[in-house]
């Protein structure tokens, strides 16, 4: 009698875990996203993917972000995010130093672009000595590939040229006009939706390398399974009938698988995290 009670008692055990893996299974995803615009621009940009991602997974997504990079990156180090959606060199530190999955990224390329007043003297990155220009986030891919090609003109950083911090990147690009630094370094994707009349009066005057896209990535603790669904969902939303705007509005075009290749070259840019 009580070998049978031991055996029904743990037929119970399996059954009662079963089911809690299957409520966990339809439990709430944190998905966060690198602050590189403000929080209300990042819920704008990003509801439609949550939601879709919500519908298709049929359980709860809810969308968070961070006031700033370094703030980001150590939720992330902490685990608060189920899924990220971050820069490149921070999908590559996540998964290095925190374990995080590879889910996909986005196909469009990252690159700074230095911006100034079109009624300035400043013509080309070597005017910008004795100057000063305002770049994001100093941890950000773009700042660090916009100090490199100050630098490669033969202009220090502190010393030659003055660096302004400031949050995001649509705070950077609009400083010219605002006359808060002589120029800016924003990114190609804020470049790209920039109305015409503020483009009129701005010039170009030099661009950064390019880096890959953004990354999505998942946390350790998601399941494989799960991992495997939500990447095929990602890849395929571009087919999908109403995702266009979401496409056009962020800028990234469509998702695609992330390659070691891809990985590897974002190394240098996690050395100073």
């Amino acid at each position: 009698m009580n070998r049978w009670l031991s055996f029904l008692s743990s037929v119970l055990a399996l059954v009662a875990g079963s089911s809690f893996a299957l409520a966990s299974d339809k439990s709430e995803l944190i998905l966060g996203v690198f602050p590189y615009v403000s929080p209300a621009q990042l819920i704008a940009f990003h509801t439609p993917l949550k939601d879709h991602l919500a519908k298709t997974l049929q359980r709860q997504v809810s969308l968070v972000t961070a006031p700033d990079y370094e703030s980001f990156v150590e939720r992330t180090r902490q685990g608060q995010h189920d899924i990220i959606l971050t820069a490149p060199h921070l999908g590559r530190l996540a998964e290095t130093r925190d374990g995080y999955k590879r889910l996909a990224m986005t196909s469009h390329t990252v690159q700074g672009i230095f911006l100034t007043r079109k009624d300035s003297n400043i013509q080309k990155i070597e005017d910008l000595r004795g100057k000063s220009v305002m770049i994001a986030q100093r941890t950000s891919i773009i700042y660090q590939m916009a100090e490199q090609l100050l630098r490669d003109k033969g202009l220090v950083p502190g010393e030659t040229v003055t660096i302004i911090d400031t949050h995001t990147f649509n705070n950077a690009m609009h400083a010219p006009l605002r006359g808060e630094a002589d120029a800016s370094v924003t990114g190609t994707l804020l470049w790209q939706v920039l109305g015409a009349e503020q483009k009129d009066q701005v010039r170009v005057i030099g661009t950064t390398d390019e880096a890959p896209g953004f990354m999505m990535m998942a946390n350790k603790r998601i399941p494989r399974q799960d991992v495997e669904a939500i990447k095929n969902i990602l890849l395929n939303y571009h087919n999908v009938a109403g995702s266009a705007p979401y496409f056009s509005v962020t800028g990234y075009k469509s998702f695609q698988n992330i390659d070691d290749k891809v990985m590897k070259k974002l190394d240098p840019y996690t050395r100073n995290m």
